[in-house]
């Protein structure tokens, strides 16, 4: 279960290779930064948000464990309402404004790069190398809202 877990970001990378293949075969380059960027906000923020958050509030033990942390801990279930509520707002996105894009962008990254500094924390602190402390989810933290961000200024 810990190894299927930290591979859960993935599944909005391989959603946003997928829809980006999609895009350039049915329009080519055409409207491709938008299409990118409301791509980006579904699936890294909104597919990945709502499995990561489901993963937090049914599966904590796992979770826990990849972590590094505590089981039982009541941050869990926080951290999975956070998680489920950028995903809710990274899915419903497209159906709104660049205004709601951005509002969208902003709440993500605050999280992101907020944990990104609290996985360091304990990775200095605590000596936490577990792999949903340092690994994929780490760079996932960081390189997601970078890339967002980027796009969202590109367009």
């Amino acid at each position: 279960m810990k190894r299927l877990m930290s591979l859960v970001p993935f599944v909005g990378v391989i959603g946003l290779g997928i829809a980006t293949v999609l895009q350039l075969v049915q329009h080519g380059d055409t409207g491709f930064l938008r299409a990118t960027l409301l791509n980006c906000i579904t699936y890294l923020v909104g597919v990945t948000g709502i499995m990561t958050g489901c993963g937090h509030l049914f599966f904590p033990d796992p979770i826990a464990d990849s972590i590094g942390w505590t089981r039982g801990s009541p941050f869990q279930w926080e951290v999975g309402l956070a998680d489920l509520s950028y995903g809710v707002l990274g899915v419903t996105a497209s159906s709104y404004g660049r205004g709601f894009w951005l509002a969208t962008i902003i709440a993500f990254s605050v999280f992101m790069l907020g944990a990104a500094a609290g996985h360091v924390r304990q990775m200095v602190q605590e000596r936490n190398f577990s792999p949903g402390n340092a690994g994929v989810t780490f760079v996932y933290d960081i390189a997601a809202p970078v890339l967002l961000i980027a796009l969202y200024l590109a367009y």
